[in-house]
């Protein structure tokens, strides 16, 4: 899980559509966590798709389509105490049941720093109580966790939970790590690594909100998630509240105005 981010590529619908097919064609099997542990044989070409939805879920659902078209099976990890958007609210289940519609898994997106000061076993017990709300929810069995920004601990294997890690040494033993952090790879393309075979098992983690039709810049990337979200509350506030009867659209402003608050400080010699 180290090294430089080494290649920028488009992270644009079409491009994630070529590394999937990259992958289709030269033999690899797009498989679930829990069937990893059944893979024995080197010669076998296997790739775990991992989706950690940070902030969007109107991207991965986006994308749950993209890959079901295309023929292909993935995991997405939902968060509980996301920033950006609250998982259990109606739009937003409505988005993960279309996902799993399509023929993908769920798992945990668990994120550590919402509970600060404590013990390797209380982070366990607490990954159990999330993962049970999630399959409570939704229905389906939630046997496999990603850790939202792994702390150290995390990835030095001191919190050791239930069930499958994507962090855990053992879980994970054999398998390559590759993840779009950033909208940066740390080593080659996946088309590329899926041409040469140069890893017969991987673990393949892509954030759906960086994934767009077109390219954009990250500050792009990010307003349209912002977009995203507020359309989300405002479809679900016209449905049920009588007061909220006004389409309103959304305006990226800030920036402009932390500017002209910076130029006025910058005059200001008292």
């Amino acid at each position: 899980m180290t090294g430089a981010p080494t290649q920028r590529s488009p992270f644009t619908y079409e491009h994630y559509k070529h590394i999937l097919r990259s992958a289709l064609e030269n033999g690899y099997k797009f498989i679930s966590f829990l069937e990893l542990k059944d893979v024995h044989q080197k010669e076998q070409l296997v790739c775990c798709l991992r989706h950690d939805c940070d902030n969007d879920l109107t991207a991965a659902a986006a994308m749950a389509v993209l890959e079901a078209q295309i023929g292909v099976q993935s995991t997405y990890f939902l968060m509980l105490r996301s920033a950006m958007y609250n998982l259990l609210s109606t739009p937003n289940v409505g988005l993960v049941r279309e996902i799993i519609r399509r023929g993908h898994m769920i798992g945990l997106h668990f994120d550590e720093q919402c509970y600060p000061n404590t013990s390797p076993a209380e982070v366990a017990s607490y990954v159990d109580c999330e993962r049970a709300l999630l399959s409570r929810e939704f229905g389906l069995p939630v046997n496999v966790v990603s850790f939202h920004q792994p702390s150290q601990r995390v990835l030095d294997n001191e919190i050791r939970i239930s069930c499958i890690n994507t962090y855990d040494h053992s879980d994970m033993e054999g398998v390559h790590y590759l993840s779009d952090s950033n909208t940066l790879w740390r080593g080659a393309c996946p088309s590329k690594l899926f041409h040469e075979r140069r890893y017969p098992r991987l673990q393949l983690l892509i954030h759906p909100e960086w994934w767009t039709k077109q390219e954009m810049t990250l500050q792009q990337k990010w307003n349209q998630m912002l977009r995203n979200n507020f359309e989300l509350v405002q479809q679900s506030l016209l449905r049920r509240e009588r007061t909220y009867n006004q389409r309103q659209e959304i305006a990226f402003i800030m920036q402009r105005c932390n500017e002209t608050t910076d130029s006025h400080s910058s005059g200001n010699t008292h």
